[in-house]
């Protein structure tokens, strides 16, 4: 194992510690540090009081895919351990509201997880990793450029997608809900692309990991509601004529990308082109692909 997998199992050994019954979600922490800006979250809100209720969290599992490790191949290593987690769980209803309204500590923005403080640490621990399920309008989705998580390969890229609670809602009420390569692996009809494109304008039903991604929080209010997402996905449903179907279900035919429903309200330019400023966040480091593709 090297050392970047061991600091990142410690972290991730660290939601075991979680009490089930949450204490405070923060303490102290003001609305800078998250939530929207018209409806943001108190300090003092709690995960059971945002509607998260409480449970045990499981313990991730991950796994090397298409010769690259867990921890990827830069960035920050612990974070990419938890956007490459491969395993499912007992998902927790909740609604984009509710997750919209968890603060987060105002130090941790764009500050890699092996610097948080231990406090910072504890109050992320309360929810990250949790199992939720939460259904919404598809404002956006798109095809990402090659990132550290997946080790900078072409071919091996994630989907952002932007949940909201309306199809009238814009960017900036919305929790961004993520497709990642190993996750998408498992599920054969998730391919082609234009499956996962598709999915922009339609009423959707996803199924995940509550993860802070803590590289964003200059896109809180412009891009995105929350650094809080869901990442990665590991179940998508679509609502049509009443009821939900799994996108696992063959049988399921999406609008083509461009000709979005009538439901979704969304204009063709919602299903954007790949790449953007947050592949750059994930930059390549200075040495070879090969020397991290150990299998940790």
């Amino acid at each position: 194992m090297d050392s970047r997998h061991g600091t990142g199992r410690r972290i991730l050994a660290g939601w075991l510690m979680a009490p089930v019954a949450l204490a405070l979600l923060l303490s102290g922490c003001g609305g800078a540090g998250g939530g929207n800006v018209a409806t943001g979250p108190d300090a003092t809100a709690t995960a059971a009081s945002a509607g998260l209720g409480t449970s045990a969290f499981p313990t991730p599992q991950e796994e090397t895919f298409q010769n690259c490790p867990p921890p990827g191949d830069g960035g920050d290593a612990d974070l990419n351990l938890l956007k490459n987690r491969v395993d499912v769980g007992v998902w927790q209803p909740t609604t984009v509201v509710d997750i919209l309204a968890l603060a987060w500590p105002p130090g941790i923005g764009q500050k890699r997880r092996s610097a948080w403080s231990p406090e910072e640490t504890t109050q992320i621990a309360q929810n990250e990793g949790r199992p939720v399920v939460v259904e919404g309008s598809m404002l956006m989705v798109r095809h990402e450029g090659p990132e550290s998580p997946n080790c900078h390969d072409q071919s091996q890229r994630d989907f952002h997608m932007w949940l909201a609670t309306s199809a009238g809602d814009s960017r900036a009420q919305s929790v961004v809900v993520e497709v990642a390569p190993r996750a998408r692996a498992k599920h054969p009809n998730w391919q082609p692309d234009a499956r996962i494109l598709s999915l922009a304008g339609h009423h959707v039903r996803i199924s995940g990991w509550l993860m802070m991604d803590q590289e964003h929080p200059d896109q809180v209010h412009k891009t995105r509601g929350t650094i809080w997402e869901v990442h990665p996905v590991m179940k998508i449903e679509v609502e049509q004529n009443g009821h939900w179907t799994d996108l696992d279900d063959g049988s399921l035919r999406l609008s083509p990308t461009g000709a979005l429903p009538s439901r979704g309200g969304v204009s063709p330019n919602a299903i954007a082109p790949s790449g953007s400023n947050h592949s750059r966040r994930h930059h390549r480091p200075r040495h070879t692909r090969g020397q991290d593709n150990t299998t940790p």
